[in-house]
């Protein structure tokens, strides 16, 4: 097999299979810029968000996948681990149309974070993610500038969020009737199978408006006109984990694979039917988490300024999830436009319909985007959901040092929890792929609405 290290992507260019599978440690179409640091530091001009042109953009590369539909890849940026996972789904048989590959793309547990497909007969729980409805939320804070925000006030901001907000596997002490009433009417909305109604206990009730780990965030953050919003980043919490599980082992079994691969239930068979319905109810209990928890950041704000959320500017999005869409694209087997319902599977992605508002958060001292959808068919509909990992969470703990990682975060000027700047090293800007370098990849794919610096950052661990 042959690997040509002199590719050079063209919008709609077709690279073969045979040219992809010589197994180097990355692919790249053209040399990695050098990850750049966007500066954070208060100054007295609002600065005005990048502006990314879709005419100097070369993407989707398209892969020609023999025995599989095509790959639509956003990133000259891959791995070669990253690359096989793709190519596997391409190949899989469960996929229709072609596989679109987000510009964060790089390697998840049996489907690749940042993929995204459709499918008329199959759902793959892997490829939905173990955090069945993980997005992110955002709301702006009526009338209040970053000017308005002193240093002081931002620390008892950041203490109120870290007392009131559970974070890793804590939950709260109790249960609010909010949370109860909450529970109750998901369930009756939703009517989740009997395996989710024996599953579910007090404790899920009591981890509604809980942040979680990992990638997992709240931040106060201010856009290029300097307006303060809340933004936060968490899923379904427990629930939605054991969910994942319990029907990869269904799936596993119905279509004899492995564990913690691509394995897939048939959507029209009681199983698949019955995990649709479960994902459904971890989705909205993910929705539901990310609005208690905005909940009390609002409350933790407005004590502290005065200032009310408006409520209205709510954006709050999935981004590993499954739904029934009207889909458009080109067989190339036909070499005709169809147009059809089907089930299209975001595992680290966010839906980019016309119109549509999302948020792409970078890491930790970056900044984040909000966004508005093209509805571009060539990536199903979608972006990324965030900058991507560069480096593997072992790997990043081994080589970065955490009092490198607590100084860049000093020198941006934002508030955190430095103290523990040791346990979160998997998560330092130093971790993550380019934010600005993901937004120009995808310049075809989304506008940029609003462009958001970091004022406080909470985790979890």
């Amino acid at each position: 097999m042959r690997f040509s290290r002199t590719l050079t992507a063209r919008r709609g260019q077709i690279v073969h299979f045979e040219d992809l599978t010589a197994p180097s440690s990355s692919f790249r179409t053209r040399p990695s810029q050098k990850p750049r640091h966007i500066d954070t530091k208060r100054s007295e001009k609002p600065a005005k968000h990048p502006s990314f042109d879709p005419k100097a953009t070369t993407f989707p590369v398209k892969w020609d996948v023999p025995g599989g539909v095509p790959i639509h890849l956003y990133t000259d940026d891959i791995d070669f681990g990253t690359k096989q996972q793709l190519i596997n789904l391409s190949s899989s048989g469960i996929a229709v149309g072609f596989v679109a590959a987000m510009p964060d793309v790089h390697l998840g547990k049996g489907a690749t974070i940042g993929s995204v497909f459709a499918s008329r007969d199959y759902v793959c729980p892997n490829a939905v993610g173990v955090d069945i409805g993980c997005g992110m939320c955002a709301v702006p804070v009526q009338g209040l500038r970053r000017k308005d925000v002193s240093e002081k006030n931002l620390v008892h901001i950041q203490r109120g969020l870290r007392s009131s907000i559970p974070t890793g596997f804590e939950s709260h002490g109790r249960s609010s009737a909010a949370m109860e009433a909450t529970m109750k009417k998901l369930i009756s909305t939703h009517l989740p199978t009997r395996w989710i109604r024996d599953t579910l206990s007090h404790r899920h009730t009591k981890q509604l408006g809980t942040l979680g780990g990992g990638n997992h965030f709240v931040e106060l953050v201010y856009d290029e006109e300097d307006h303060v919003w809340m933004m936060l980043h968490s899923g379904s919490r427990n629930i939605g984990n054991v969910t994942a599980q319990h029907y990869d082992e269904l799936a596993a079994k119905q279509c004899g694979k492995d564990r913690e691969s691509l394995a897939y239930l048939r959507i029209q068979s009681e199983q698949g039917q019955q995990y649709l319905k479960d994902m459904t109810f971890c989705q909205a209990y993910a929705w539901e988490n990310r609005r208690f928890m905005m909940d009390t950041f609002a409350e933790v704000v407005r004590k502290e300024t005065g200032r009310e959320a408006l409520w209205e500017k709510m954006v709050n999005i999935h981004h590993n999830y499954c739904e029934c869409e009207d889909c458009r694209y080109f067989d190339t087997q036909t070499k005709r436009w169809n147009e059809e319902k089907l089930w299209v599977t975001r595992k680290g992605a966010t839906s980019a319909k016309a119109g549509q508002m999302g948020i792409i958060p970078g890491s930790m001292g970056t900044g984040s985007y909000i966004v508005r959808g093209k509805g571009n068919s060539e990536s199903w509909q979608s972006c990324s959901h965030g900058a991507g990992r560069s480096m593997s969470r072992a790997a990043a703990f081994k080589n970065i040092d955490s009092r490198t990682f607590a100084q860049h975060m000093r020198s941006h000027g934002i508030v955190w929890d430095e103290d523990f700047a040791d346990k979160v090293r998997d998560e330092a800007p130093m971790a993550y792929k380019d934010l600005n370098t993901v937004m120009q990849n995808q310049a075809t794919l989304v506008e940029v609405v609003h462009h958001l610096q970091p004022l406080i950052n909470m985790k979890g661990w």
